[in-house]
């Protein structure tokens, strides 16, 4: 902290001893004025362009697990396409590390979808069924 004041101070006394000569010397003034004129202007902060919009109507893949097999759920995944299987993976937010945004392939993603969905139903399973 003590470093900063000793600079800031300096680098006041030296805009005052800047000023003061060019105040003076109409020479300096302009050779200081184009010399500084050669400074960038602030950039303006780029904005980050806006997520696209995610699809208003997401299948409902509980319901098609419930009344598909297993294996033609996972058919009717892959034929989805992949932005609305990435909506789907962040809708039910199946992936929190996000490894899936690197995926392209659907194949991969339905694979996803099915084999997280399948854990979800095991773990909420264990509790169908016990009494109170």
């Amino acid at each position: 902290m003590r470093k900063e004041k000793a600079l800031i101070g300096l680098l006041r006394g030296l805009v005052d001893l800047l000023t003061e000569e060019s105040a003076r010397n109409p020479e300096f003034s302009s050779k200081l004025d184009a010399l500084l004129s050669e400074l960038p202007e602030k950039k303006a902060a780029t904005k980050k362009a806006a997520k696209a919009a995610p699809p208003e109507h997401l299948p409902d893949i509980h319901s098609e697990w419930n009344a598909r097999e297993e294996m033609d759920f996972r058919l009717w995944l892959r034929d989805q396409p992949v932005s609305v299987l990435r909506a789907v993976v962040r809708a039910e937010d199946f992936d929190a590390t996000r490894r899936t945004d690197k995926w392209k392939e659907a194949e991969k993603l339905a694979d996803f979808i099915a084999d997280c969905l399948r854990a979800r139903q095991s773990r909420g399973s264990a509790f169908i069924g016990r009494g109170a």
